[in-house]
């Protein structure tokens, strides 16, 4: 009985001894954890530190670290500007003829006299009937004075339309061409910082690439609107050409006809 009893009190002693040790066990486990939970925290904390911060940044700022090459790009921006501007103001005040305005003058000439349309021509204020106006006003001088008189006027009305169209060309085309100029001179800066440093970072080389990036950018957003302003002056004067010289046929052709029939006049 003795035996037995000892070996009970040794086995109560052995299972209370054991609790605080699991107790320990369970409170350390739970600090290991909160421990892993606050490292991986942090090292978020630290990841989401280290995205990269975008920094909104002036024309004037980027203009400046364009380079040298900026500065011709933006004088022949100005250049085209300057000059789109006025062909656009001219082109308004020569009054070109839309095409319901050439319609009327090729239905008065199919269906009218060459009294009546000399009679609209004077009327009508626009560009394609001043041409036509001045090719009536020597129809008593022959056919031949009259084509002369046609082909006169409208290559002098023509050529006022084409002024300055040459200099807006040549700007659309030399400005995209310094932008690369100034992407040659970018890359350029940038392999020389790499040659001069002991170690290579993207730092070294980003302020080069940067650069050369701005100048073509520049280039060509300074290029784009001179070449489509170029086009649709050319395009206006080609459908000027057109439509004066079919009009001119037609006229001619009606001189002729009224002549044939009255040979006296």
């Amino acid at each position: 009985m003795k035996i037995k009893t000892l070996t009970i009190l040794f086995l109560i002693l052995l299972s209370l001894n054991s609790i605080p040790l699991t107790a320990q066990s369970s409170n350390s486990d739970a600090g290991s954890k909160e421990a892993v939970e606050n490292a991986l925290d942090q090292s978020a904390g630290v990841e989401e530190n280290n995205e990269p911060v975008r920094i909104k940044q002036s024309l004037y700022t980027l203009f400046r670290k364009g380079g040298p090459f900026m500065w011709p790009i933006l004088l022949f921006a100005a250049i085209s500007a300057g000059f789109i501007i006025e062909r656009g103001i001219t082109f308004r005040r020569m009054k070109i003829p839309g095409r319901e305005a050439i319609d009327d003058l090729e239905k008065n000439i199919e269906k009218g006299t060459v009294s009546s349309v000399e009679t609209f021509c004077s009327s009508a204020d626009n560009l394609a009937a001043s041409v036509l106006l001045n090719g009536l006003k020597h129809r008593k001088s022959g056919i031949e004075r009259v084509e002369k008189s046609l082909s006169v006027a409208g290559s002098a009305k023509v050529a006022t339309m084409e002024r300055g169209l040459n200099v807006i060309s040549a700007l659309g085309n030399l400005t995209p061409m310094l932008g690369f100029l100034g992407t040659v001179s970018g890359m350029i800066s940038a392999f020389a910082d790499i040659a001069a440093a002991d170690q290579v970072n993207a730092k070294i080389v980003a302020g080069g690439i940067e650069e050369a990036l701005l100048t073509t950018a520049a280039g060509l957003v300074v290029a784009i609107p001179t070449l489509l302003a170029y086009n649709f002056f050319c395009h206006r004067v080609d459908i000027f050409v057109s439509d004066t010289e079919r009009l001119s046929g037609l006229l001619i052709e009606k001189i002729i006809e009224e002549t044939d029939e009255n040979p006296q006049k």
